[in-house]
């Protein structure tokens, strides 16, 4: 098959064919953006709720982004452990913190200082429930 400039494969035209490529990218944190960055079409295939969830079940491990560790002072540090793109960056998280629970990707922790209060999130997604 021989393709002019400018043009693309018949594969890559079909939605649902291009859907089913993608869900075999890796489970890194870096792929979906990356795809998504492609075209506004791709983009819109990727941040599908049924493709999402989909590209979430697709029997796959998700990678071990990193680890909880506690350092001096008394602070709660996650170190990554993914290599650039996919690293997550490693914020500090107030003193007198602790992590309580971490199952299926979520984390529970609970601030000591200088209310009581408790967090859940999801490190890759960046979003925290206080």
């Amino acid at each position: 098959m021989i393709l002019r400039r400018g043009s693309s494969p018949a594969a890559l035209e079909d939605d649902d064919l291009l859907g089913e490529i993608l869900l075999r990218l890796p489970p890194m944190p870096s792929s979906l953006p990356r795809a998504s960055a492609v075209s506004k079409r791709w983009q819109g295939l990727v941040t599908d709720h049924g493709f999402l969830r989909r590209f979430r079940a697709h029997d796959r491990e998700p990678p071990l982004l990193g680890a909880f560790l506690h350092h001096p002072a008394d602070k709660l540090k996650f170190t990554p452990i993914l290599p650039a793109p996919d690293r997550i960056p490693p914020p500090y998280l107030d003193k007198g913190a602790r992590l309580l629970s971490c199952r299926h990707g979520h984390f529970l922790i609970i601030h000591r200082e200088p209310w009581m209060s408790s967090c859940a999130t999801t490190p890759p997604a960046a979003s925290i429930v206080c």
